[in-house]
Protein backbone atom coordinates (compact mmCIF):
# COMPACT_ATOMS: atom_id res chain seq x y z
CA UNK A 1 0.00 0.00 0.00
CA UNK A 2 1.61 3.66 -1.27
CA UNK A 3 1.56 5.67 1.74
CA UNK A 4 0.24 8.77 -0.78
CA UNK A 5 -3.17 6.73 -0.34
CA UNK A 6 -3.23 7.24 3.82
CA UNK A 7 -5.11 10.75 3.89
CA UNK A 8 -7.81 8.50 1.97
CA UNK A 9 -7.92 5.85 4.39
CA UNK A 10 -8.19 8.29 7.09
CA UNK A 11 -10.58 10.44 6.11
CA UNK A 12 -13.69 7.79 5.84
CA UNK A 13 -15.17 8.96 8.65
CA UNK A 14 -18.27 7.48 10.70
CA UNK A 15 -21.64 8.29 11.39
CA UNK A 16 -23.04 7.26 14.50
CA UNK A 17 -26.53 7.08 14.03
CA UNK A 18 -28.18 5.58 10.77
CA UNK A 19 -31.82 5.38 10.91
CA UNK A 20 -34.20 6.38 8.45
CA UNK A 21 -33.38 6.29 4.73
CA UNK A 22 -34.95 6.93 1.32
CA UNK A 23 -35.45 3.56 0.62
CA UNK A 24 -34.46 0.36 2.31
CA UNK A 25 -32.32 -0.43 -0.35
CA UNK A 26 -30.29 2.97 0.27
CA UNK A 27 -30.18 2.38 3.91
CA UNK A 28 -28.77 -1.49 3.38
CA UNK A 29 -25.88 -0.43 1.50
CA UNK A 30 -25.48 2.70 4.16
CA UNK A 31 -25.64 0.51 6.94
CA UNK A 32 -22.92 -2.16 5.13
CA UNK A 33 -20.45 1.14 4.13
CA UNK A 34 -20.84 1.92 8.04
CA UNK A 35 -19.71 -2.02 8.93
CA UNK A 36 -16.80 -1.32 6.09
CA UNK A 37 -15.73 1.88 7.72
CA UNK A 38 -15.69 0.88 11.48
CA UNK A 39 -13.42 -2.30 10.49
CA UNK A 40 -11.03 -0.42 8.54
CA UNK A 41 -11.36 2.15 11.52
CA UNK A 42 -10.23 -0.48 14.01
CA UNK A 43 -7.68 -2.16 11.66
CA UNK A 44 -6.29 0.96 11.60
CA UNK A 45 -5.86 2.36 14.86
CA UNK A 46 -4.41 -1.66 15.66
CA UNK A 47 -1.61 -1.05 13.06
CA UNK A 48 -0.82 2.77 14.41
CA UNK A 49 -0.50 1.39 18.12
CA UNK A 50 2.05 -1.52 16.71
CA UNK A 51 3.38 0.45 13.88
CA UNK A 52 7.32 0.12 15.65
CA UNK A 53 6.78 -3.34 16.18
CA UNK A 54 5.21 -4.79 12.94
CA UNK A 55 7.56 -6.03 10.21
CA UNK A 56 6.83 -4.74 6.95
CA UNK A 57 5.00 -7.74 5.19
CA UNK A 58 2.98 -7.57 8.28
CA UNK A 59 1.66 -3.98 7.27
CA UNK A 60 1.96 -4.85 4.01
CA UNK A 61 -0.78 -7.87 4.73
CA UNK A 62 -3.13 -4.77 6.86
CA UNK A 63 -2.87 -1.89 4.68
CA UNK A 64 -4.07 -4.63 1.46
CA UNK A 65 -7.23 -5.60 3.26
CA UNK A 66 -7.78 -1.82 4.33
CA UNK A 67 -7.42 -0.69 0.41
CA UNK A 68 -9.81 -3.84 -0.36
CA UNK A 69 -12.58 -2.72 2.50
CA UNK A 70 -12.18 1.20 0.88
CA UNK A 71 -13.20 -0.24 -2.83
CA UNK A 72 -16.47 -2.20 -0.91
CA UNK A 73 -16.97 1.08 1.26
CA UNK A 74 -16.98 3.43 -1.79
CA UNK A 75 -19.10 0.40 -3.70
CA UNK A 76 -21.77 0.55 -1.05
CA UNK A 77 -21.77 3.81 -0.53
CA UNK A 78 -22.41 4.77 -4.29
CA UNK A 79 -25.28 2.43 -3.81
CA UNK A 80 -26.61 4.33 -1.01
CA UNK A 81 -26.29 7.41 -2.84
CA UNK A 82 -27.77 6.81 -6.49
CA UNK A 83 -30.70 5.38 -4.51
CA UNK A 84 -31.33 9.16 -3.17
CA UNK A 85 -29.40 8.63 0.24
CA UNK A 86 -28.20 12.23 1.06
CA UNK A 87 -25.76 11.46 3.76
CA UNK A 88 -24.23 8.78 1.60
CA UNK A 89 -23.80 11.26 -1.30
CA UNK A 90 -22.14 13.51 1.86
CA UNK A 91 -19.48 10.84 2.73
CA UNK A 92 -19.06 9.83 -0.99
CA UNK A 93 -18.22 13.47 -1.71
CA UNK A 94 -15.81 13.63 1.42
CA UNK A 95 -14.22 11.13 -0.05
CA UNK A 96 -13.27 12.64 -3.45
CA UNK A 97 -12.49 15.55 -2.12
CA UNK A 98 -9.79 13.83 -0.27
CA UNK A 99 -9.11 11.58 -3.68
CA UNK A 100 -7.89 14.78 -5.26
CA UNK A 101 -4.90 15.11 -3.28
CA UNK A 102 -3.51 11.87 -4.82
CA UNK A 103 -0.83 12.56 -7.71
CA UNK A 104 -2.38 10.41 -9.90
CA UNK A 105 -5.77 11.85 -10.03
CA UNK A 106 -6.71 15.29 -11.92
CA UNK A 107 -7.02 17.54 -8.97
CA UNK A 108 -9.78 19.88 -10.35
CA UNK A 109 -11.69 16.97 -11.75
CA UNK A 110 -12.32 15.37 -8.30
CA UNK A 111 -12.89 18.42 -6.62
CA UNK A 112 -15.79 18.87 -9.22
CA UNK A 113 -17.51 15.55 -8.64
CA UNK A 114 -17.06 16.13 -4.62
CA UNK A 115 -18.98 19.26 -5.42
CA UNK A 116 -21.64 17.72 -7.50
CA UNK A 117 -22.04 15.35 -4.73
CA UNK A 118 -22.23 18.09 -1.68
CA UNK A 119 -24.84 19.71 -3.94
CA UNK A 120 -26.61 16.37 -4.18
CA UNK A 121 -26.76 15.91 -0.74
CA UNK A 122 -27.41 19.74 -0.27
CA UNK A 123 -30.73 19.59 -2.47
CA UNK A 124 -31.96 16.58 -0.26
CA UNK A 125 -31.66 19.49 2.76
CA UNK A 126 -28.54 18.15 4.60
CA UNK A 127 -26.87 21.24 6.40
CA UNK A 128 -23.79 19.91 6.49
CA UNK A 129 -23.77 19.66 2.60
CA UNK A 130 -24.76 23.16 2.70
CA UNK A 131 -22.04 24.10 4.61
CA UNK A 132 -19.48 22.24 2.22
CA UNK A 133 -21.00 23.73 -0.34
CA UNK A 134 -20.49 27.23 0.69
CA UNK A 135 -16.82 26.25 2.46
CA UNK A 136 -14.92 24.70 -0.18
CA UNK A 137 -17.09 24.96 -3.51
CA UNK A 138 -17.29 28.59 -3.73
CA UNK A 139 -14.16 30.17 -5.84
CA UNK A 140 -16.18 33.98 -6.44
CA UNK A 141 -15.40 35.00 -2.74
CA UNK A 142 -11.76 34.23 -3.44
CA UNK A 143 -11.64 36.19 -6.62
CA UNK A 144 -13.24 39.43 -4.53
CA UNK A 145 -16.48 38.65 -6.94
CA UNK A 146 -18.93 39.03 -3.56
CA UNK A 147 -21.98 39.79 -6.27
CA UNK A 148 -21.24 36.69 -8.03
CA UNK A 149 -24.41 34.62 -8.72
CA UNK A 150 -22.96 31.60 -8.10
CA UNK A 151 -21.82 33.21 -4.57
CA UNK A 152 -25.41 34.41 -4.00
CA UNK A 153 -26.69 30.88 -4.77
CA UNK A 154 -24.78 28.74 -2.30
CA UNK A 155 -25.20 31.63 0.33
CA UNK A 156 -29.25 31.56 -0.13
CA UNK A 157 -28.86 28.16 0.03
CA UNK A 158 -27.26 27.61 2.74
CA UNK A 159 -29.70 30.24 4.98
CA UNK A 160 -32.77 28.05 3.75
CA UNK A 161 -31.29 25.21 4.74
CA UNK A 162 -30.36 26.64 8.42
CA UNK A 163 -33.91 27.87 8.77
CA UNK A 164 -35.58 24.09 8.38
CA UNK A 165 -35.26 21.01 9.51
CA UNK A 166 -33.20 18.89 8.55
CA UNK A 167 -34.47 15.56 7.16
CA UNK A 168 -30.94 13.72 8.12
CA UNK A 169 -31.25 15.56 11.86
CA UNK A 170 -30.59 11.94 13.53
CA UNK A 171 -27.71 11.20 11.45
CA UNK A 172 -25.59 13.24 12.74
CA UNK A 173 -22.45 13.83 14.15
CA UNK A 174 -21.38 13.56 10.87
CA UNK A 175 -17.53 14.04 9.46
CA UNK A 176 -15.78 16.87 8.34
CA UNK A 177 -12.65 17.86 6.63
CA UNK A 178 -12.18 21.54 8.13
CA UNK A 179 -14.42 23.81 10.08
CA UNK A 180 -13.80 27.25 10.65
CA UNK A 181 -15.08 26.72 14.54
CA UNK A 182 -13.85 23.22 15.94
CA UNK A 183 -10.81 22.36 13.78
CA UNK A 184 -7.52 24.52 13.84
CA UNK A 185 -5.35 25.04 11.15
CA UNK A 186 -2.42 24.05 12.02
CA UNK A 187 0.22 21.37 11.43
CA UNK A 188 -0.04 18.72 14.08
CA UNK A 189 3.00 17.55 15.65
CA UNK A 190 5.67 15.04 14.11
CA UNK A 191 6.55 11.86 15.28
CA UNK A 192 9.43 10.94 13.12
CA UNK A 193 9.26 7.05 14.81
CA UNK A 194 5.45 7.10 14.20
CA UNK A 195 4.71 8.52 10.69
CA UNK A 196 0.94 6.82 10.60
CA UNK A 197 0.64 8.83 13.72
CA UNK A 198 1.33 11.72 12.40
CA UNK A 199 -0.96 11.27 9.34
CA UNK A 200 -3.82 10.24 11.30
CA UNK A 201 -3.37 13.11 12.92
CA UNK A 202 -3.90 15.62 10.05
CA UNK A 203 -6.12 13.75 7.81
CA UNK A 204 -8.37 12.34 10.33
CA UNK A 205 -11.92 15.01 9.94
CA UNK A 206 -13.20 16.19 12.81
CA UNK A 207 -17.05 14.94 13.88
CA UNK A 208 -19.65 17.55 13.81
CA UNK A 209 -22.79 17.78 15.02
CA UNK A 210 -25.97 19.32 13.50
CA UNK A 211 -25.67 22.43 15.99
CA UNK A 212 -21.91 22.55 15.52
CA UNK A 213 -22.74 22.52 11.36
CA UNK A 214 -25.25 25.36 12.20
CA UNK A 215 -22.72 27.44 13.65
CA UNK A 216 -20.24 26.66 11.12
CA UNK A 217 -22.67 27.58 8.91
CA UNK A 218 -23.34 31.00 10.24
CA UNK A 219 -20.11 31.83 10.69
CA UNK A 220 -19.69 31.50 6.90
CA UNK A 221 -22.54 33.58 6.03
CA UNK A 222 -21.04 36.24 8.22
CA UNK A 223 -17.71 35.56 6.70
CA UNK A 224 -18.62 35.37 2.71
CA UNK A 225 -21.03 38.75 2.94
CA UNK A 226 -20.70 42.51 3.96
CA UNK A 227 -19.32 43.21 7.32
CA UNK A 228 -21.39 46.72 7.35
CA UNK A 229 -24.45 44.75 6.86
CA UNK A 230 -26.89 43.94 10.35
CA UNK A 231 -27.48 40.69 9.45
CA UNK A 232 -23.97 40.02 8.82
CA UNK A 233 -23.38 41.13 12.51
CA UNK A 234 -26.99 39.19 13.12
CA UNK A 235 -25.46 35.82 11.71
CA UNK A 236 -22.03 35.89 13.96
CA UNK A 237 -24.14 36.78 16.51
CA UNK A 238 -25.90 33.35 16.51
CA UNK A 239 -22.69 31.67 16.06
CA UNK A 240 -21.72 32.96 19.57
CA UNK A 241 -25.04 31.50 20.49
CA UNK A 242 -24.46 28.38 19.19
CA UNK A 243 -20.87 28.37 19.88
CA UNK A 244 -19.82 30.41 22.56
CA UNK A 245 -15.70 28.48 22.23
CA UNK A 246 -15.81 28.76 17.98
CA UNK A 247 -12.10 29.12 17.42
CA UNK A 248 -13.00 32.01 14.83
CA UNK A 249 -9.78 31.78 13.08
CA UNK A 250 -10.78 34.61 10.79
CA UNK A 251 -10.83 37.31 14.31
CA UNK A 252 -14.42 38.64 12.75
CA UNK A 253 -15.55 38.80 16.67
CA UNK A 254 -12.27 41.46 16.73
CA UNK A 255 -13.73 43.61 13.73
CA UNK A 256 -17.31 43.69 15.29
CA UNK A 257 -15.51 45.01 18.30
CA UNK A 258 -13.88 47.60 16.68
CA UNK A 259 -17.17 48.21 14.18
CA UNK A 260 -19.16 48.84 17.12
CA UNK A 261 -16.46 51.25 18.90
CA UNK A 262 -16.37 53.24 15.61
CA UNK A 263 -20.08 53.67 15.65
CA UNK A 264 -21.25 57.31 16.87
Amino acid sequence: MKRHLLPLLFSLGLSTSLQAAPSAEAERALQNAMQIAEDNQQRLERMIEQEQQLDTQAMVQVMQQVTHNVELYERQLRQASDGGHGVASYLLANLEERRKTLASKDYSAQHAKACGLYQNAADQGLLAAAVLLLRDCDTAFQRFKFDDPELLRLRAQLLKTLEQPDPYGEHYPLPALNSFCFKPSKMPEIEPERPLATLQNLYTPVQLSLEQFRADGYYLLALKDDIEKPATRGYFQKVRALAPNCLDPISLGNMFEAMAKKAP
